[in-house]
This record gives C-alpha cells, sequence and structure tokens, in this order.
C-alpha cells in the first residue's frame, strides 16, 4: 500500500471561525475545516516542533515543512459530528437545521476614548462553529481522515496532538483536542459514503446515493450540481520579493464546486494539494 488512512477525531474546545470571506461588517465562517486550514495549522506545528531547522534555516523552514506536507500526507476536509450510541454522527452542512444548531456569531467593535463612544465604522461581526450544540447542548467534534505515504517521518502523530484551527487563534479560538487516531482497515470513509482507491495519489470515488462532493472540487473537469467559488487564501511567504509578510501573498487553487454539490455524473476523484478535488477518470467513458 503506498498510502496509509487514518481516521481522525478532535473535540472542538472553544469557537471557531474558517474565513469564507466578508459581507458588510459580517465575517462569515466555512461550516467544516478546510483542507487548506489543516495543512496551515499542521505545518505550522511540526515545524515549530524542529527547532533545529528552524535556526537553520529560519522563516524558510516553514516552507521546507510545507513542501514536505504536500510530498508526504493528504487528507479529506473535516466536518463537525456528535457524539452518539457509540458512533460519530456527522452534522452535514446542507441539512436544514445546521445553521440553528452549530453557527453563531460574536460582535464587537473598537472604542473611540475621547468621545466615550463607538469607533466610527469598525462594529465587525465574526460567525463561528459552537463547541456545544446551541439546541441539545452536545459537545461538538470534527471527523475527518489523513492520507500518510509509508516511511514518513514528519513527525505528524505528535502534531495532531497541538493543532489550533482558524482564525482568531489569539484569542482562544479553534481550540481541538485529538480524540482518536487510528488506521482504517477498510476502503469505506465517512460511514460508506467514499471509497478509497490507493495509487500514486489517494483516489476518491462517491458512492453515496446523494453523490455530493465532500470537498471543493474543481469545476472545469466536473460534472455537478451547485455553487462554484474562487478558492484562495491567504499565506506567509517569506521569501517572496513582494507581498512576503504574514497574509500578503493570496494563493489561489482554482475555481471550485464548493462542498455538497451534487455530481451528475459519475467520476473518479484524485485528492491534490489542501484536500481539493480533481477529476481522474470517468468510469463511464
Amino acid at each position: 500500500m503506498t498510502w496509509q488512512v487514518y481516521h481522525l477525531v478532535f473535540r472542538l474546545q472553544s469557537p471557531m471561525h474558517i474565513g469564507r470571506g466578508k459581507i458588510g461588517n459580517v465575517q462569515r465562517t466555512y461550516p467544516f475545516v478546510t483542507g487548506r486550514v489543516f495543512w496551515g495549522a499542521l505545518t505550522m506545528r511540526i515545524t515549530r516542533n524542529n527547532p533545529r531547522l528552524v535556526q537553520a534555516n529560519g522563516n524558510a523552514a516553514y516552507q521546507i515543512v510545507s513542501e514536505k506536507v504536500h510530498q508526504s500526507i493528504a487528507y479529506t476536509y473535516f466536518y463537525p459530528a456528535r457524539f452518539s450510541g457509540g458512533f460519530y454522527h456527522i452534522f452535514w452542512p446542507w441539512d436544514d437545521d445546521f445553521r440553528r444548531r452549530l453557527i453563531s456569531s460574536y460582535v464587537s467593535t473598537a472604542l473611540s476614548y475621547p468621545m466615550q463612544s463607538a469607533a466610527e465604522a469598525l462594529l465587525h461581526e465574526v460567525e463561528f462553529i459552537t463547541p456545544y450544540t446551541l439546541d441539545s447542548v452536545e459537545p461538538v467534534f470534527f471527523v475527518g481522515y489523513i492520507f500518510v505515504k509509508e516511511n514518513s517521518d514528519l513527525g505528524w502523530e505528535k502534531a495532531l496532538h497541538q493543532l489550533q484551527f482558524g482564525g482568531e487563534r489569539c484569542y482562544g479560538w479553534g481550540d481541538v483536542r485529538l480524540m482518536y487516531c487510528a488506521p482504517v482497515m477498510t476502503c469505506d470513509l465517512f460511514g460508506g459514503m467514499l471509497i478509497f482507491q490507493d495509487s500514486d495519489v489517494p483516489k476518491i470515488k462517491i458512492v453515496d446515493s446523494e453523490k455530493r462532493l465532500l470537498a471543493h472540487t474543481d469545476a472545469c473537469r466536473v460534472s455537478a450540481n451547485g455553487d462554484i467559488e474562487p478558492l484562495v487564501g491567504r499565506e506567509w511567504r517569506s521569501g517572496n520579493r513582494k507581498n512576503k509578510y504574514a497574509g500578503q501573498h493570496v494563493g489561489y487553487s482554482n475555481v471550485c464546486y464548493t462542498p455538497g454539490s451534487i455530481v451528475v455524473k459519475d467520476h473518479l476523484f484524485s485528492i491534490g494539494r489542501f484536500g481539493v478535488w480533481d477529476v481522474q477518470e470517468n468510469p463511464e467513458e
């Protein structure tokens, strides 16, 4: 086997904001952990766990580890879930009651002290995924999978116990605790919604009757019905001549169908960088 599949479960211990852009003064959140967010958290933690590498390479150490992660580890998106009856039951974002049960927001503003009032035009609202369900007050977990190449020596196992996802981390948001990490003995993922196929790159086939995409997918190559959006993210590229500081470099992945879009034609998908899916081949052709 080229790749070993691991089933991961994290418990969310604080509000989590996964940036999805801004509308007016509202900073929206994705209702799941994207591959880019997981990659960023894992890369940061593995790098900081290797002080000798940082000492020898400075900020370039993050780029070195980033490339090793891309080469040795692939991953799905991670979806919120609750634990009941010995199983993790996933809250799918396209369910009617998802936002009512799991999405809240925090409103704040800067103050103008001389005027003893709120500063003009600085009111903002940040959406977040709640660590407990809003109706039944049950703990919220995140469920997903990683694919690790044989003989990988990145130290990813230790890093999984020290991750923090998303934005507003300096306020303690995005704190998670690893609850479960074990090899998967079958090819079934997400309760039989997907089948994993081992090859040079991890491949996925949708077998669930709803045929929903569970990651952003290149819109140019897949036959699907759903929303599309440009998939971008801010990065720290200290080696750039321009835009080299935190958040100044904008990484562009492609125009993609969003998770939850419905596939209208069977495809075999490969999992690429940042967990983005691409059509590998069409079994019907």
